[in-house]
C-alpha cells in the first residue's frame, strides 16, 4: 500500500508539472518552434495555453516509469551527454506516443506540427526545433523527480502508513 500511495502522489505531480509547462509553452512559445501562427479562439493578450487530456499518461506514467528509472541511469554521466540523452529520449517518447494515438484514434494533439517546415516525419509527431528543449525539460526534470522522490516517502507517512 505504501508503495502504492508513492506512486499515486508521483503520478499526479508529474502530470500537473507536465500539463503545467506544456500550458505555458502553448501560450507563447510554441509558435515560434513550430515557425507558423496556430489559430486561437481567443486574442493573445488573454495568455490562453492549451493542453490535451491525452497527455495525461505521458507525463503520469512516462516520468514515473520511463524517466524515473533512466534519469538514475545516467546519472553519472557529464551534463552534456545527460542532455542528449534526454534530447533523443524525450523527443522518441513524444514521436511514439504521437504516432501510437495517431493509429489509436485518428489524431494526435499536436497534429499541427505537419504545418512547420521543422517536422519530423510527415505527419510531424515531433518538431527538431523541439529536440534542444526536450534536452533542457530532461535536465529540469532531474531535479524535479529527484525532489519528489524525496517527498515520497513523507506523504506516505502523512496519510499513515
Amino acid at each position: 500500500m505504501e508503495d502504492l500511495v508513492a506512486f499515486a502522489f508521483r503520478f499526479v505531480a508529474y502530470m500537473a508539472f507536465g500539463l503545467c509547462m506544456e500550458m505555458l509553452v502553448a501560450i507563447d512559445g510554441i509558435e515560434r518552434l513550430v515557425g507558423v501562427r496556430i489559430p486561437r479562439r481567443v486574442p493573445r493578450h488573454y495568455l490562453e495555453g492549451f493542453v490535451s487530456a491525452y497527455m495525461i499518461p505521458l507525463h503520469g506514467l512516462g516520468i514515473l516509469f520511463l524517466f524515473e528509472p533512466g534519469s538514475a541511469l545516467v546519472a553519472g554521466l557529464p551534463f552534456w551527454a545527460r542532455f542528449v540523452v534526454y534530447a533523443v529520449g524525450i523527443t522518441a517518447c513524444e514521436i511514439g506516443w504521437g504516432f501510437l494515438l495517431d493509429k489509436t484514434l485518428g489524431f494526435f494533439p499536436w497534429d499541427y506540427y505537419s504545418l512547420s517546415k521543422w517536422r519530423i516525419g510527415k505527419r510531424g509527431y515531433s518538431l527538431w526545433t523541439l529536440v534542444p528543449m526536450w534536452g533542457l525539460a530532461g535536465l529540469l526534470l532531474e531535479r524535479y523527480t529527484s525532489l519528489m522522490l524525496h517527498l515520497s516517502p513523507h506523504v506516505v507517512s502523512y496519510y499513515g502508513f
